[in-house]
């Protein structure tokens, strides 16, 4: 049930879009401060300013990522110039400005799109106030946010993914736009790996498999047994089991992904029909690698691929620390009783959400996680060689301090692994309303009294109404007579028509089913599955572990978590003074804004420390280190 506005939520929806105002608050102090290209801005810059020289076959060796940024930053001042007369010189200042421009301008207004479309809702806020509180968060990202600021190429892989996504949907549901609208995807797929090669992996496989999985259920039926033998069968039969990720359990991940695996051998013609145009996208990818001998352009003695399994596990401790604020609630809620919670943070989660971790997930999870710490703990020579990155001082304390401390945080990575994950289970899931049929009474209902006469002093309205109601009781009686003499003839064609037969009440209850198995704001399972088969691709590749390769998993994570749950004392009882619906609004939007909150505090103390906290490396004496992501 939602909550009615209130006056108080209303003017903060108003104000958020002044939010972005932060990010070109900081490139403006980070100009001040740093004017001069500082780490891989070193190389990024003189590549941009040879391609606004127009010399298009320049190439610094040291470049890994394709040219996609330099692009978009010459097409980008191309119009400025043409509109405004400058910048006519590429320097360091207006090169970050392009940044800014996709961070706080286009990157807000995409998400927005991208956001209404996979929650299933549709924008009608005024121009001046359709930014979404959650769009905003995103843009405040912290590790987001700091890039923001510096000539990166972060920012834009993340917005032509976002892009890319918002043509895959069009694609979708385009009906007879559907080719315009797949070419469009095709070009901005294709623009996603010139921005940066793992991109592939959410061009491709995430969207691909989104894409099979809506395939797979578009025709099939709800598997109702839970049995794994009856699971692999009823795929075979056109029965799809992907529960909600509130009710799953650790079982359930490896039946839905049996489930979908069957069901798709049904018929796979049309699973490969349906993206067509992601094997193409794929493909041209394939087509670069044996181009290039090898994913990255350059350094490549110093990222080649390798199996790095570790990553899977920093991922869970990474999303935690950043989104606690949408975590902690929710998880009070499935570990305490409701004796213990407060009424204002009891969102009233059913008994079969409230699901803790398993012994036997335990089990299998703990040593599959401690046998990936003990093989698999890769240490690239660049991150224990730099000390500006935050990341040095956390191997520093994984590994510095006593072998068994790394050991000791795969319990962090489980619990961090498990909330995260369950967050796309905190909302509350209705059952579908059971039907009944009501029994046809054995007696024929006894004739409706007579109204009584009109008295002088009676309305002329309710003269009226009682002869109309003569008039129907009469009409009524003669449908009867005729409907007992034809009894006989006509038994089987009313039990055919009859809204309370049993086949028909069983086919009303079968779309009820099927329209709760379709909610949007309720993931399953299955695509708990392709987010984070396509995170693991994305990640496991990289040698070097950057707060910068979490951006694009954490962002379709946060797009694809269900709203915050209003708690139960404000579901059971609308509020309707204007006090009461306030109070309501700030209590069930208090995760975001606690969010909010969070995300500014991290950015004001990471760019103080950026901005102020320099220090000089003895072998580079007069030159200052920043600490940074």
């Amino acid at each position: 049930m939602s909550l009615r506005e209130s006056n108080l939520s209303r003017a903060a929806r108003y104000a958020i879009p002044f939010g972005l105002v932060l990010i070109a608050a900081w490139r403006t102090q980070v100009n001040a401060k740093v004017p001069e290209a500082y780490l891989d801005e070193v190389f990024h810059v003189p590549q941009a300013q040879a391609y606004w020289a127009h010399k298009w076959t320049h190439w610094d060796p040291k470049i890994t990522t394709p040219p996609g940024l330099y692009l978009w930053s010459y097409l980008l001042c191309a119009a400025m110039l043409a509109l405004r007369g400058s910048p006519a010189k590429l320097d360091v200042a207006a090169l970050r400005t392009t940044n800014v421009a996709a961070t706080a301008v286009f990157l807000p207004w995409r998400l927005q799109t991208l956001l209404d479309n996979v929650q299933k809702v549709r924008n009608n806020r005024p121009f001046s106030a359709w930014l979404s509180h959650t769009v905003l968060n995103i843009c405040l990202f912290p590790p987001l946010f700091f890039f923001s600021g510096l000539y990166y190429t972060d920012i834009l892989a993340l917005l032509v993914v976002v892009e890319a996504y918002n043509w895959d949907l069009k694609r979708v549901n385009g009906g007879k736009y559907g080719p315009i609208y797949a070419l469009g995807f095709l070009v901005f797929g294709l623009a996603a790996l010139v921005c940066r090669q793992t991109n592939i992996f959410w061009v491709s496989v995430f969207l691909g498999g989104l894409q099979v999985v809506r395939t797979v259920r578009q025709s099939a039926k709800i598997c109702k047994s839970s049995d794994i033998s009856a699971v692999v069968k009823g795929g075979f039969q056109n029965e799809v089991y992907d529960p909600l990720v509130a009710e799953a359990s650790l079982e359930d991940y490896f039946k839905t992904a049996l489930s979908l695996a069957t069901a798709s051998l049904r018929d796979p013609f049309s699973i490969v029909a349906s993206i067509i145009p992601h094997i193409i996208i794929l493909g041209a990818f394939g087509g670069f690698v044996l181009w290039n001998e090898g994913v990255v352009l350059g350094h490549k003695e110093f990222h080649t691929a390798g199996i790095h399994v570790a990553q899977m596990l920093y991922i869970w401790p990474y999303f935690f620390f950043f989104s606690w604020p949408l975590l902690v609630i929710p998880v009070l809620n499935l570990v305490l009783p409701t004796s213990v919670l407060p009424k204002c943070l009891n969102y009233g989660f059913p008994e079969k959400q409230k699901k803790l971790p398993r012994l036997i997930a335990a089990l299998v999870v703990l040593p599959a996680m401690l046998t990936v710490v003990h093989f698999n703990t890769i240490v690239h020579p660049f991150t224990l060689a730099d000390n500006r990155h935050y990341v040095f001082y956390v191997f520093r304390l994984l590994l510095g301090v006593h072998p068994a401390v790394k050991y000791g945080a795969v319990l962090v990575y489980f619990l961090c692994g498990w909330a995260v994950i369950s967050a796309f289970g905190f909302s509350i899931v209705l059952a579908p309303p059971r039907l009944m049929r009501i029994p046809a009474s054995s007696k024929p209902a006894a004739p409706a009294p007579s109204p009584p006469a009109a008295t002088p002093e009676e309305p002329q309205g309710n003269r009226k109404e009682r002869r109309a109601k003569a008039k129907e009781d009469k009409a009524t009686s003669k449908k009867d007579a005729t409907s007992k003499k034809d009894a006989g003839s006509k038994k089987s064609k009313q039990t055919q028509s009859d809204p309370q037969s049993p086949e028909a009440l069983a086919k009303v209850q079968e779309a009820l089913n099927q329209r709760q198995n379709q909610q949007p704001n309720a993931p399953r399972v299955s695509f708990v599955l392709v987010w984070l088969a396509t995170t693991a691709l994305s990640l496991v590749t990289a040698p070097l572990v950057e707060p910068r390769y979490f951006i694009i998993p954490w962002v379709m994570w946060r797009l694809h978590l269900p709203s915050s749950p209003t708690p139960a004392m404000f579901r059971q009882k609308r509020p309707e003074l204007e006090n009461e619906k306030a109070r309501a609004d700030m209590i069930t939007n208090a995760p975001k804004f606690l969010e909010t909150v969070w995300f500014i505090i991290i950015n004001a103390v990471t760019g103080y420390v950026f901005l102020y906290k320099g220090f000089e490396w003895p072998q580079e004496p007069g030159k200052i280190q920043r600490f940074m992501w």
